[in-house]
């Protein structure tokens, strides 16, 4: 059997701490002001989730029942408080669990 090994990536990516989208502050907390600007402002609060899944679109993003929802390829994804919100090689966003994001990906310095 033929064995593959992922190509390395570079992605952006920010914390939810379950209020603000951005920059960790280092106490699981984001850094007021911070939110990239490539993060897209909450279309919609909605208060029927069954709808909410069926037409949420790629990289929109909603509140239901005080959560945040991300439109993915797949279909909406629910970003928990601690969870990182990446944005993809094709400018997909999703989110990540923190655990699965620390086992994945290493900083990168920023280059200008």
């Amino acid at each position: 059997m033929a064995r593959y090994r992922k190509k390395p990536v570079t992605v952006e990516a920010a914390l939810f701490d379950g209020k603000l989208v951005g920059e960790p502050d280092g106490a699981g907390a984001v850094i007021k002001g911070t939110c990239p600007e490539w993060f897209p402002a909450v279309v919609r609060e909605v208060s029927n989730g069954d709808k909410l899944i069926s037409e949420l679109r790629e990289n929109e993003v909603a509140v239901f029942d005080g959560e945040l929802w991300i439109g993915t390829l797949e279909g909406a994804h629910r970003a928990s408080p601690g969870d990182m919100i990446i944005r993809g090689v094709k400018g997909e966003l999703y989110p990540c669990k923190p655990d699965i994001f620390a086992a994945t990906y290493d900083p990168t310095p920023v280059y200008p």
